[in-house]
């Protein structure tokens, strides 16, 4: 979808907040629990960023496209949350199934490779989370996290060769 708040002159207006919260308002929030592993600060977060979000809409240039931009204000607002005394004494395991789903209500995810993925550590998961879950590109996903795509790419082979030991003898593999 085309982005449109780089075309509108005045986007500071609660119809601009409106349009983004129903375009990526599952996005955002789906991003959140797989990077808090809790579905109330998932949802504390996702409404965070949203706040945020209108906030700095006239400084949004549209060097990125709207889904990149949020996505970034959301990986650091649960940075934010996850750097609390608060969020390490609660407990936040999550199973798959408390995931919010898609927007066309069909999750397309397993347990095992959820979990899997949740046991990565914090930077090569939130590099799957945006590329994979989130489905961002490369260089959306790279710009999410500040980081290059080189980097990016780097952090996905090593979090792809943990996964694949984490899940050998689960998954099948065309090779044998």
């Amino acid at each position: 979808m085309e982005d449109v708040l780089a075309a509108v002159p005045c986007r500071n207006d609660e119809q601009t907040l409106i349009r983004l919260i129903n375009l990526y308002g599952t996005d955002i929030k789906r991003l959140c629990f797989c990077l808090l592993n809790d579905s109330s600060l998932a949802e504390d977060a996702a409404q965070e960023t949203f706040v945020k979000a209108w906030k700095s809409l006239p400084g949004f240039r549209g060097d990125c496209a709207e889904k990149t931009w949020l996505c970034t204000i959301a990986v650091n607002t649960c940075r934010s949350m996850q750097r609390g005394s608060w969020f390490r004494v609660i407990d936040r395991r999550a199973s798959a199934e408390s995931l919010p789903e898609e927007a066309d209500g069909s999750p397309d995810y397993d347990p095992t490779v959820w979990n899997a993925v949740q046991s990565l550590p914090e930077k090569l998961k939130r590099s799957v989370v945006l590329r994979y879950y989130e489905g961002l590109s490369l260089r959306e996903a790279a710009l999410a996290l500040g980081t290059n795509t080189n980097t990016l790419h780097t952090r996905l082979r090593k979090a792809k060769s943990i996964l694949e030991t984490e899940l050998k003898g689960w998954y099948f593999n065309e090779d044998e």
